[in-house]
């Protein structure tokens, strides 16, 4: 699984396991600690993001799971 840390945000986002076409988040915590059993999927009707840096995050996982 690979994960991008967006600290601006307060999270770490991932893409679907299955498919790879969901972004995922969980929050950071205040000690800078991740649950991972927390990943939920990003409600794109109700994120406070614009669409383009909702691609941009989702391009750059994947940018980074050809690696």
């Amino acid at each position: 699984m690979i994960f991008i840390t967006y600290p601006e945000h307060g999270c770490v986002y991932s893409l679907s396991q299955d498919d790879g076409d969901e972004l995922y988040y969980a929050p950071v915590y205040s000690d800078g600690s991740v649950n991972f059993h927390e990943f939920a999927p990003v409600d794109l009707d109700h994120v406070d993001m614009d669409q383009m840096e909702i691609y941009d995050i989702m391009n750059n996982l994947r940018k980074l799971a050809e690696v």
